[in-house]
């Protein structure tokens, strides 16, 4: 009779480990390297790049050129806005002030 195993089975190939703590942790990294093949096809250009931090640096300076657009574009707007003169005349012409409302 085979003895009943308390643990998973894993084959690995050579140099792996199978423990739990080695198949979570390369699940880990499995997803971390997904996430960042991610944000690199967001930013433009930096699919080219291979070493992590490079890649962080340039996403870190794209998002920064962003973030300073969107105040500039912010600002632009907000200077707009109040140069709009809101004093027009907006009276209602004469026959219907007179008209009563039913």
């Amino acid at each position: 009779m085979d003895p009943k195993r308390d643990y998973i089975y894993v084959r690995a190939r050579h140099g792996q480990a199978t423990d739990s703590h080695s198949l979570a942790e390369r699940a880990r990294r499995e997803k971390m390297k997904k996430k960042m093949q991610y944000l690199q096809n967001l930013v433009p250009g930096c699919n080219k790049i291979t070493n992590k931090a490079a890649v962080l640096d340039e996403i870190i300076s794209y998002v920064q050129c962003l973030q300073s657009d969107v105040e500039f574009l912010t600002m632009q707007l907000a200077a707009s806005t109040t140069n709009v003169d809101f004093n027009t005349d907006n009276s209602l012409p004469e026959e219907m002030v007179d008209t009563p409302l039913v």
